[in-house]
């Protein structure tokens, strides 16, 4: 009597669970008996009442180790049972992400062959006994929607969503690939998996976690549901020696992976966002007046690919104290019409204080197209500076061209003295533990508009999308914005702020009009500062308004 009251009761809750959570209980494809929350995200489309009609979205991710890759192979294989007409993908960014050991589809084998279904390693695909089919792919290049086109899928399945820099590829399969067969029931589902981090950190946190626009301070809500996970979830790992291990990460990556915090941001190569400081209001933080230079700088490209290079200006100030201030930032793709139409508005805007400089192109064409642009702005009142860096002057380009002071041996190695410059504020601000510099410290408590070196930045609806390609470099696949950052920071290091001089005057200072200025005044930086010039004609070039 007591084992027909358990097997009733059992019977009982297996309906349910089924109710909640459709063909896992039982299916042959699914090797092990899903966690808590895996059974949440596996049966999240029926228990959010959302319409079926439509591709329903949702993200299973946060800490390391919570089984996130087992839960997108069983939502691959829920439908796949019971349903001959089912088709889904299975997605990384690369193949070499997809194949790798332990990845997804060295996992799918060895949770599917030994159950009967066929796999060809041509295609990539799986196929089950009552022929559903299952397809390891990859995107990582806008080329690669071509292996998309004309097929249909009712399970789009990404593993490490924040691996993609943007929302380009989720979106273009997620919502035009998403298609239900004549007749079929079947739902429609673009399910995720992810650590927080990666370039695509902060797409993926806006879409499915919400959080704080760091530009703005607003709050952003989540468009689509969350399943957090965490390692303690997970019962078939060695929880000890794999918190082990991600206890020697960095601080920011260990809380990423072990707590699964979104809010937490991974750190750069080259920039990080600490070493900005306190984000400056552009409402009650302005530059004086007559006591900054300031350029907007432009990266130049010309096309409305979505895949293309993009147009970049970036507004830098340099303050007579040293310090330099981000301003603002733009980035945008079009035609060359279109782009130095939008160069003239934004210079306009700007205003006629702020010197546009633009970055000559390789090739014979470089000059033709500065100088094109260039006498257009001329011709609307604005001061026209331009460089080509990975090329000598001639004595005409020299009248009107400006060699910027960065090495030429690639994006990294002009943005190497700007990143360098970006930390040793930070130290010299105090705002970290004693690096044992001789400058740590030294700007601590200092008004911003006294510091002597750094660089900080104005908060505003810009500033986050700034700052994520900025800790992304060098990997990220948008680089744009931070080839202008290091043009603006190298005129303005050619050209420090200093005494000013009236229009038309050419005389050499004296020595006693320099005496009592900071060495950033005299051409050269702070001689604690690595780097330092030794002087030079160049160095000691002084901004003629």
């Amino acid at each position: 009597m007591i084992h027909e009251r358990e097997a009733a009761a059992r019977k009982d809750v297996l309906e349910v669970f089924e109710a909640l959570c459709p063909h896992i209980a039982g299916n042959p494809y699914v090797p092990h008996w899903p966690t808590g929350p895996q059974a949440k995200f596996l049966g999240s489309h029926v228990t959010s009442g959302a319409d079926p009609a439509n591709v329903f979205e949702a993200l299973y991710g946060g800490a390391a180790g919570g089984g996130k890759s087992d839960a997108l192979l069983m939502s691959a294989a829920q439908y796949a049972w019971k349903h001959p007409e089912f088709a889904g993908v299975c997605l990384r960014r690369s193949y070499a992400e997809l194949a790798q050991p332990g990845a997804l589809m060295d996992r799918a084998m060895r949770w599917w062959l030994k159950a009967g279904v066929d796999w060809n390693g041509t295609d990539k695909l799986f196929t089950f006994p009552n022929g559903a089919r299952v397809k390891m792919a990859y995107h990582g290049h806008p080329r690669d929607d071509l292996q998309f086109q004309s097929t249909e899928y009712q399970l789009a399945a990404w593993d490490e969503l924040t691996h993609w820099p943007d929302a380009t590829a989720y979106e273009w399969i997620s919502l035009s690939r998403l298609r239900r067969p004549d007749g079929s029931r079947l739902p429609l589902r673009a399910l995720s998996a992810s650590n927080p981090g990666g370039p695509g950190h902060t797409w993926v946190r806006n879409r499915f976690v919400g959080g704080v626009d760091v530009g703005t301070g607003r709050v952003v809500e989540p468009q689509h549901l969350y399943v957090p996970a965490r390692l303690d979830d997970n019962p078939h790992l060695d929880q000890t020696s794999y918190r082990r291990a991600l206890m020697r990460l960095h601080p920011t990556v260990r809380q990423q992976l072990l707590a699964g915090d979104w809010s937490a941001r991974e750190p750069g190569d080259y920039f990080r966002v600490e070493w900005f400081g306190p984000m400056l209001d552009p409402e009650h933080d302005e530059i004086p007046r007559g006591e900054a230079v300031q350029i907007r700088w432009w990266d130049l490209a010309a096309s409305e690919r979505e895949d293309a290079a993009r147009t970049a200006g970036v507004l830098m100030a340099r303050l007579r104290s040293g310090a330099r201030i981000v301003v603002h930032a733009v980035a945008f793709r079009a035609t060359p019409g279109k782009r130095d139409a939008a160069i003239c508005r934004q210079a306009h805007l700007d205003g006629r204080h702020t010197i546009v400089g633009l970055e000559i192109e390789g090739g014979s064409g470089g000059p033709a197209q500065f100088e094109a642009l260039a006498k257009r702005l001329k011709a609307e009142g604005f001061r026209v500076v331009g460089a080509r860096p990975r090329s000598p002057l001639t004595e005409a380009e020299s009248r009107v061209m400006v060699r910027t002071p960065v090495s030429t041996s690639g994006k990294e190695a002009r943005a190497d003295p700007v990143a360098s410059c970006l930390e040793r504020g930070y130290q010299r601000r105090g705002e970290c533990n004693d690096t044992g510099e001789p400058w740590w410290g030294a700007d601590a408590g200092r008004p911003w508009t006294e510091q002597r070196d750094g660089i900080r930045i104005y908060a505003g609806p810009w500033t986050q999308a700034y700052l994520d390609e900025l800790e992304g470099f060098p990997d990220a696949r948008l680089l744009d914005q931070v080839d202008a950052t290091s043009g603006a920071w190298a005129w303005l290091e050619a050209h420090p702020f200093g005494l000013r001089v009236a229009p038309g005057e050419e005389r050499r200072r004296r020595p006693a009009e320099l005496a009592g200025l900071h060495p950033e005044d005299r051409g050269g930086r702070d001689p604690g500062a690595p780097g330092a010039p030794e002087g030079g004609a160049r160095g000691r070039e002084r901004w003629r308004p």
